[in-house]
This record gives C-alpha cells, sequence and structure tokens, in this order.
C-alpha cells in the first residue's frame, strides 16, 4: 500500500467518525426528518470518497450503529 493510498484510508475513516460523532450524540429516538437527514448526509460521504468500498462498510456500519442505538431506546 502507498503512502498516498494510506491518506485517503485515513480521510475515509475521519469523514465517518465526524460524520457518526454527530448523529450518536443525537437524542434518541430520532425522528423521521433526522433519520432521513442522516441517510442524505451519508449518501454524500459515499459519493465523496468515491464510492469505494471502505467508504461502504464503514459508513453501513456507523448507520447500524445508530440503528442499534434507536432500538435500544424503544425497547
Amino acid at each position: 500500500m502507498t503512502e498516498q493510498e494510506l491518506k485517503e484510508y485515513y480521510m475515509i475513516f475521519t469523514g465517518v467518525w465526524k460524520f457518526f460523532r454527530k448523529w450518536a450524540v443525537m437524542e434518541f429516538p430520532m425522528t423521521d426528518e433526522q433519520w432521513s437527514q442522516a441517510a442524505e448526509e451519508s449518501e454524500k460521504l459515499f459519493d465523496q470518497y468515491g464510492r469505494c468500498k471502505m467508504a461502504e462498510y464503514l459508513i453501513l456500519g456507523a448507520m447500524q450503529k445508530l440503528d442499534e442505538l434507536e432500538r435500544q431506546v424503544r425497547r
């Protein structure tokens, strides 16, 4: 792996972390509008990183964790 590739992965991890941090501190349960906004932002983030597999996996993981947090509150 080249230094440039590592930098690109670092940018992806950082971008997804910032996305997750923003949404994980929301008060759960989130409204439908908030979920729609999170979904739109995740799609933009995916596009920003060239729709690469690493971005896809990390974004899906972040969204799944948000869903898990939502389900914990709704129990």
